[in-house]
């Protein structure tokens, strides 16, 4: 809505402008009503405007003088003049300066207002898009140059043959910031809300990135929730803009993200740069989440050991033993807590040791059922900490006999197929693992589980399979307006659901009803 202010002294004449007008029917707000120019002012110094009615005879300061300091607050700012019959002068001081039009006071109607307001409202919408137009067109042209530095940002990363340089612009040649940004929380974030979400997550991140930032590249060109970007100047420079950034992304998508960094000399080390800062991002492993870790640290990280052939490695075959001999769950984890926590140990080689333990504890189980899921609950953890209470949980469910084993005899099968048929019913409504886990009556973890092995998906990736299909029938079938669509297919969000759809589809909603409206 465009903000319309009312500045008049006389208290009537700005109550009977505002009860001329049904000010919300036309797109417009009447922000506020002031008795002079001054007041008016100060209230314009932190309070946009975009129409303003003012008279011109005021104390203080009059309507000229009013307009004269408005304009150079808000250039596009159309003004409407309302004068007695004796200020004649100073209305065409006033056109001069750029007024949309005058009115009377004596014979001021609410045809006449209305008029020249929808004049101010055109005017407004016209500027509007030729300042889009400009926009847009300097938007791609920034797009384009970023696309292009991100490819052969990932062209100089993967291929380590000598490469052309000519397309590096100056800021990369100079002292420039190697910054490897993991999200946190990623798994939980896929299993609310579904694989692609962390997808189009990044994307926004990446965004966000571009508009904070003069210049840089932010490219995807690692694991499925991490990010790489360029940044110019050294760490001192760069850390805390990097910090505003870590709390505008949890203010404005209430996600967590851990930093590793590093600063080098030019582009022709961006090699070692994305090394050393995705080595110093995985110490939050070890020291948390949420963290920016430097890897020119006075001390300097740890370099951990990820080679297999390490001195003393643990008999995880008689660890599995004691498990399958009810051995306290906490006992075991305290053998190998010291020996994962002990600085030796890179992530990737503590979480192939977890899996080799799980894998032993499982061999002589008569079914081995759901292991090949609790592995990946296991290789997804995050940190140190995430991993010893996912192997504490599951050896305690090992000792009550709950874990892996999923005895069948058709039921999974059954209680499954009665869980389809419930969301196939309710996937319009706000359905959740744990509603629907609770309607086939067993345990959120367990349904997850076995969800996955009876049906290839995640519960919720299954439910969004569900939203969509809906959504397309829906699109082609009737003329709802796109926000009713996704609201009828189960969707809260209607960007957020554009965004989704276009991804799994490779089509905007709209472009999708009209391929297949077409082509009935």
């Amino acid at each position: 809505m465009y903000r319309v202010l009312i500045v008049d002294d006389e208290p009537v004449i700005r109550n009977g402008i505002k009860a001329f007008i049904n000010w919300e029917r036309e797109g417009l707000t009447a922000t506020a009503d002031c008795a002079n120019g001054m007041e008016a002012l100060s209230l314009m110094e932190s309070l946009p405007v975009d129409i303003l009615i003012t008279d011109i005879k005021m104390p203080l300061m009059n309507g000229i003088q009013l307009m004269q300091h408005s304009l150079q607050l808000y250039p596009h700012l159309k003004v409407i003049m309302v004068s007695s019959y004796t200020d004649f002068e100073f209305v065409r001081e006033g056109l001069k300066l750029g007024a949309v039009d005058y009115l009377l006071k004596p014979t001021l109607e609410a045809e006449d207002l209305l008029a020249v307001l929808r004049r101010c409202i055109a005017s407004l919408e016209e500027e509007k898009k030729r300042q889009s137009k400009i926009s847009r067109s300097q938007l791609d042209a920034v797009y384009r140059d970023q696309r292009k530095f991100e490819h052969e940002l990932k062209r100089l990363i993967v291929l380590e043959q000598e490469c052309d340089y000519s397309w590096v612009p100056g800021w990369m040649k100079d002292r420039i910031t190697c910054v490897y940004m993991m999200l946190d929380d990623a798994q939980e974030l896929r299993e609310i809300h579904g694989n692609l979400h962390t997808q189009l997550l990044l994307e926004d991140l990446q965004e966000s990135f571009y508009t904070e930032t003069q210049e840089g590249v932010a490219a995807l060109v690692t694991s499925d929730n991490s990010l790489f970007l360029l940044l110019p100047k050294g760490l001192q420079e760069v850390e805390p803009l990097l910090l505003q950034w870590k709390q505008l992304l949890a203010r404005n998508f209430g996600v967590s993200i851990t930093l590793g960094i590093c600063s080098l000399q030019g582009i022709h080390e961006i090699r070692h740069g994305f090394a050393e800062s995705r080595h110093a991002s995985q110490e939050r492993f070890f020291q948390g989440l949420g963290k920016i870790f430097s890897a020119n640290a006075a001390q300097g990280l740890p370099r951990r050991q990820q080679d297999a052939e390490i001195d003393e490695t643990p008999d995880w075959a008689a660890l599995a033993e004691q498990i399958r001999g009810r051995t306290a769950a906490s006992n075991l984890i305290k053998q190998v807590h010291n020996r994962w926590s002990g600085g030796r140990l890179d992530p990737a080689r503590i979480k192939h040791e977890a899996c080799s333990l799980l894998t032993e504890t499982c061999q002589n189980s008569v079914d081995l059922g759901t292991l090949p899921e609790q592995l990946d609950h296991v290789r997804s953890a995050e940190t140190l900490e995430q991993l010893e209470g996912i192997l504490s949980r599951l050896f305690e469910e090992f000792e009550r006999g709950t874990a892996m084993n999923l005895p069948d005899k058709g039921y999974s099968g059954k209680l499954i197929t009665k869980a389809l048929s419930y969301m196939n019913t309710h996937y319009t409504e706000d359905l959740t693992l744990q509603s629907t886990a609770d309607a086939v009556h067993v345990s959120k973890s367990y349904f997850s589980l076995l969800f996955k092995k009876q049906t290839g998906q995640n519960f919720i990736d299954y439910l969004i399979d569900l939203r969509v299909r809906e959504a397309k029938r829906l699109l082609v079938l009737n003329d709802f307006r796109i926000y009713e669509v996704a609201e009828a297919a189960g969707f809260n969000d209607v960007k957020y659901f554009s965004k989704l759809f276009k991804k799994m589809t490779g089509f905007t909603p709209v472009e999708f009803r009209e391929k297949h409206q077409t082509s009935k």
